[in-house]
């Protein structure tokens, strides 16, 4: 129906029993419109629970916008009013069965301040909304088990975890202008600040300083930590590092490509990530002398995106006892072993997208070959070698 423009609903219980509505490519149809029949739908039907699926989308060649709420799931990408209208008129507040909220592509004000969200809500996902508000008052307090910000939300300059208590992922990434993850410390009989948190990745924000303080205290289930493209976090938190952290990805900055140590006590971790991606330095062989601190408990290791690495340095993987598992990928000009042998203690050696060294590897190169052949399974872009 391309030359639609207006859509004229009744004043009251429009859609009582509806349970699914879609309507696509209607260019003409005023913007206002969406507003009205999101409202209409909400505040009309008997039971809003019952609406499986609503679908308002343009598709043009470079963009699109599309309004989908699917279950306990609503979606809005571009439809920038119904964002504002939807939060302001507190429509999301009727969809009692709403679990889920994903918005992107909005340049107006996206504000979550003043108890706009759900507080049943579980997952939230903001992407590339360049005017996001949060709210920094410790009184407000979300159910939110999952929160994704991503890409271009370039007002957000702090966020404050202690109005999600509840939270087990948070990820945040390419929010240049963020400065601050911080906690305020509860006061006595509150508890922690975030001690359901088991998962931060926080990447490519150029701004952030430091790691939340006092994680060591204040996150103690934290396992999972992904800390990339962040050049000016280059030591340790205050208080340590989270005490249970098992798996650590760190990298595509020089910073952190130089040494690990500043990371302090890695004790119980168990899974290590180095990237080389996006780090201008120019590695060539890794890991460099010293560079890894002890790690008693590290099983699984994965050196990845050095794209001028040449050598890998057999001797300070040794250091490593307890190491099963090491996987290297694009690492496009790596040729190289440099001293003994790979630890003993080594069941599984993946090379992905390593052209050089996994023709070595292959063809049994007298240099290579007896620095792995004690490894039971090796993998060379998804192939196993055998003897």
């Amino acid at each position: 129906m391309s030359c639609w423009e207006e859509w004229q609903l009744p004043d009251s219980e429009a859609f009582p029993q509806l349970k699914s509505l879609v309507i696509r490519n209607c260019r003409k149809l005023k913007g206002d419109m969406v507003n009205q029949v999101l409202m209409r739908i909400v505040f009309s039907s008997s039971d809003v629970s019952k609406v499986r699926q609503l679908e308002i989308r343009e598709d043009h060649q470079r963009w699109r916008k599309e309004m989908r709420l699917d279950g306990d799931r609503l979606s809005i990408i571009g439809f920038e009013s119904a964002v504002e209208y939807a939060f302001k008129a507190r429509m999301i507040h009727h969809l009692t069965s709403l679990q889920e909220i994903y918005i992107s592509g909005c340049s107006s004000v996206v504000s979550f301040a003043g108890n706009r969200l759900p507080a049943y809500l579980q997952k939230l996902t903001i992407k590339g909304c360049r005017k996001l508000e949060f709210p920094q008052q410790r009184q407000q307090k979300y159910d939110l088990v999952e929160l994704l910000i991503e890409y271009s939300c370039d007002s957000l300059t702090s966020l404050w975890l202690d109005a999600f208590p509840n939270l087990k992922n948070l990820q945040i990434r390419g929010c240049e202008n963020l400065e601050s993850v911080s906690m305020i410390v509860s006061s006595p009989g509150e508890g922690l600040a975030a001690p359901n948190l088991t998962h931060l990745h926080v990447s490519w924000c150029s701004k952030l300083e430091a790691l939340p303080r006092d994680m060591n205290s204040l996150l103690p289930n934290l396992e999972s930590l992904d800390i990339r493209g962040c050049p000016n976090i280059c030591r340790s938190p205050e208080g340590g590092l989270a005490p249970n952290l098992k798996e650590l990805s760190v990298g595509d900055c020089e910073q952190q490509l130089r040494s690990l140590s500043w990371l302090g006590n890695l004790d119980n971790l168990t899974h290590l990530t180095v990237s080389g991606h996006g780090s201008k330095r120019i590695i060539k062989s890794y890991p460099e002398v010293g560079s890894l601190p002890c790690l008693p408990s590290l099983t699984t290791l994965e050196i990845w995106g050095f794209k001028n690495l040449e050598t890998l340095n057999c001797n300070e993987l040794l250091r490593l006892n307890s190491l099963q598992q090491l996987d290297i990928s694009f690492c496009e000009k790596l040729k190289n072993m440099e001293g003994e042998k790979l630890p003993p203690s080594l069941l599984l050696l993946k090379i992905d997208e390593c052209g050089l060294l996994g023709q070595h590897c292959k063809n049994k190169h007298q240099q290579i070959w007896y620095k792995i052949s004690h490894i039971p399974t090796i993998l060379v872009d998804g192939r196993r070698i055998s003897e």
